[in-house]
C-alpha cells in the first residue's frame, strides 16, 4: 500500500502487563566454582609459556606429589583403590595451588573433570600410569 493513501500514524497508550520473571536455571556450588578465581587458579599454575593449559605439567606436579607423599605411599601399600588415591593428590594438590581448604572434595574433583573435559586424551592419563607402576613396584617388595 502506498505511504500516501495509508494516512498519519496514530499512536496508542498501552499498559504493559508485568510478566513474573521466568524461572532461571539454579546454580549448584559446583558449577558456581568453575567460574570462581580458584579455577582460574589452577588454569595458570598449569598454563605454559605460550599461553596453553599444559597437561603435562599438571601431571609431572602430581606425579612429583605422588612420589613424595607418605601417605599416598601408605594408601598403595594397603590396597587403596587407585581411583581414591588418585582423588586425594588431586585434591590435596589443587588446594594447595587454590591456597584454601574451602572447596569440597566434590567441588575439586569438578574442576579436574572440567580439565579432564577439555583434553581430547584423559589429562591425568600420565599420572593413572605413574600410580599403577609405583601399586606393582610395591606389591613385588
Amino acid at each position: 500500500m502506498p505511504y500516501k493513501k495509508r494516512g498519519g500514524v496514530r499512536l496508542t497508550k498501552q499498559s504493559v502487563k508485568e510478566t513474573p520473571p521466568e524461572k532461571s536455571e539454579e546454580f549448584t556450588e559446583e558449577d558456581v566454582i568453575i567460574d570462581s578465581g580458584e579455577y582460574k587458579k589452577l588454569v595458570e599454575a598449569y598454563t605454559d609459556k605460550n599461553g596453553k593449559l599444559s597437561y603435562d605439567l599438571l601431571n609431572r606436579d602430581l606425579i612429583r606429589f605422588a612420589h613424595a607423599s607418605k601417605i599416598v605411599r601408605t594408601m598403595i601399600e594397603e590396597g587403596t583403590a587407585l581411583k581414591k588415591v588418585r582423588s586425594y593428590i588431586v585434591c590435596t594438590k589443587f588446594r594447595n595451588i587454590i591456597g584454601s581448604k574451602k572447596p569440597t572434595e566434590a567441588q575439586v574433583l569438578k574442576m579436574a573433570d572440567l580439565l579432564d573435559e577439555v583434553s581430547p586424551k584423559s589429562a591425568f592419563k600420565a599420572l593413572d600410569a605413574e600410580l599403577r607402576k609405583q601399586s606393582a613396584a610395591i606389591k613385588k617388595k
